[in-house]
């Protein structure tokens, strides 16, 4: 139990010293560093956040400081939007990507906004549904671990394995492929590394990226 309210006003000060307005998650709180056990953080952060001081982005052990705008006559919360929140969970620091509909969108080979965003990342065991400030995403472990060298190749890989994702309209299965393997190596991917990839997949994963034309496309 806490045994004033001066610790959390403490720990509070302390917290936006640290953090700003930046998110920021529990298990990077080392409670021994703020004069407290863990369990009197982690009732001084749900006090936090039922007095509206932190967001709530549905998402257990994230936490961001509310500023509040007032420029229309009334309070509005500014907090990070569900990319951002993503962003900040699955794809910091080059440990994830975004893949299917929203990398067709992203080079121009769909208009359509994905109802729900996939994401790959280093950052997770398992597939996962999740819903972050009321947007739906799916992540999912990455099919090999992401770095900023091979994450482009990584994404173009995932995208073809997806079902539906070759069916775009006002372009050819054989159009989409070939802009995929374009994108996979125009940050300079070496064929060698790439193959490594390919061959590490399941074989049922390779057999596909040769029957849809991915293989013979990277390596022509």
């Amino acid at each position: 139990m806490l045994k004033t309210i001066s610790k959390m006003q403490m720990v509070e000060e302390r917290l936006r010293q640290a953090y700003g307005d930046g998110l920021f998650q529990r298990k990077d709180i080392n409670a021994g560093e703020y004069c407290t056990t863990d369990a009197e953080m982690t009732t001084i952060l749900n006090r936090l956040r039922q007095q509206n001081k932190l967001a709530d982005f549905g998402v257990s052990g994230l936490y961001q400081f509310v500023k509040w705008n007032n420029d229309l006559g009334f309070p509005i919360e500014d907090i990070a939007g569900p990319e951002e929140v993503a962003d900040f969970l699955y794809l910091k620091d080059d440990s994830g990507y975004c893949y299917g509909n929203d990398l067709l969108l992203y080079i121009g080979l769909s208009d359509q906004i994905s109802r729900m965003k996939t994401i790959a990342s280093n950052n997770v065991c398992r597939k996962q549904f999740k819903k972050i400030c009321n947007a739906d995403l799916m992540v999912k472990p990455a099919i090999a671990k992401v770095t900023a060298e091979n994450k482009r190749f990584l994404q173009a890989v995932d995208t073809i394995l997806t079902p539906g994702m070759l069916s775009v309209d006002e372009f050819t299965a054989e159009d989409v492929v070939r802009q995929l393997a374009e994108y996979a190596l125009s940050d300079g991917f070496s064929i060698v590394k790439a193959k490594q990839i390919i061959f590490s997949l399941p074989p049922k994963a390779v057999k596909l990226l040769l029957i849809k034309g991915f293989y013979d496309e990277i390596f022509k």
